[in-house]
């Protein structure tokens, strides 16, 4: 699971923390953390990574993470603490923001609400959410900016969609390795590039269905898919019901 798609099962706390020691180790920490330095810096070293976090740095700490910080000028974070059903993918990362306006106010509202209704509030569970989305919006035009070649390869999925192979050829008339692609993909339109296939597939099936003269397996082989069950066992996935009863 990535940090994109993450499942939180539980808020465990929302902290303003301003450390009295310069040193210290973060090690087997049963949380993950989202938040916002507000003031101060303090540099951190991961395994496989080193980054400073100060004034206006929104953050994610992944609990599998181990860390090392040492304090570089005495500040105070704000965070939210939490657990996910599901172990996150994603490595920790930090990104300074000019406007951590949207950042600070959720921060607040979810100290708010776990302080008058306690962790379990449905609202404080979708404020926490919300500050993913928006932590993850910042990461996503950092870490993955908007790449023409996705916009060529999309271009080629749309035209395509009706060759079983379209989505390998993309890969190949991109020029990237196939992990890549995936991640910038990804990045640039906000899904995974066979899940935009399915999804797009299935689309084009609802229209299909509307004619009468084609049948199902025909409409199958026209879309793209293997065969007539897989169709139908993925359009019901999506949809909630067998393409026939669609129809």
């Amino acid at each position: 699971m990535s940090f994109e798609n993450l499942r939180i099962k539980d808020v465990r706390s929302v902290l303003h923390y301003t450390p009295n020691i310069k040193k210290w180790s973060a090690n087997n920490r049963k949380n993950h953390f989202v938040g916002i330095m507000l003031n101060g810096s303090a540099y951190h070293r991961f395994a496989n990574q080193e980054f400073v976090l100060s004034r206006n740095c929104i953050y994610f700490f992944n609990q599998k993470d181990d860390y090392d910080v040492e304090v570089l000028e005495a500040g105070e974070s704000f965070s939210v603490h939490f657990t996910t059903y599901e172990e996150i993918k994603t490595d920790s990362f930090c990104i300074p923001v000019e406007h951590p306006d949207e950042v600070i106010a959720l921060l607040q509202k979810a100290e708010h609400l776990i302080q008058v209704s306690g962790n379990g509030d449905l609202s404080l569970l979708a404020t926490v959410y919300k500050l993913c989305e928006v932590i993850s919006r910042a990461r996503q035009k950092v870490y993955f900016p908007k790449d023409t070649r996705m916009y060529a390869a999309k271009d080629y999925i749309d035209t395509h969609l009706g060759d079983r192979k379209c989505l390998a050829r993309a890969v190949e008339e991109s020029g990237i390795c196939a992990r890549r692609f995936n991640d910038l993909f990804k990045g640039n339109f906000g899904v995974t590039p066979n899940r935009y296939v399915t999804y797009r597939r299935i689309e084009n099936a609802k229209t299909m269905l509307e004619i009468p003269s084609l049948t199902v397996s025909e409409i199958a082989d026209l879309c793209g898919f293997s065969d007539v069950y897989y169709f139908s066992k993925v359009f019901k996935q999506i949809c909630g019901i067998p393409p026939s009863k669609w129809r």
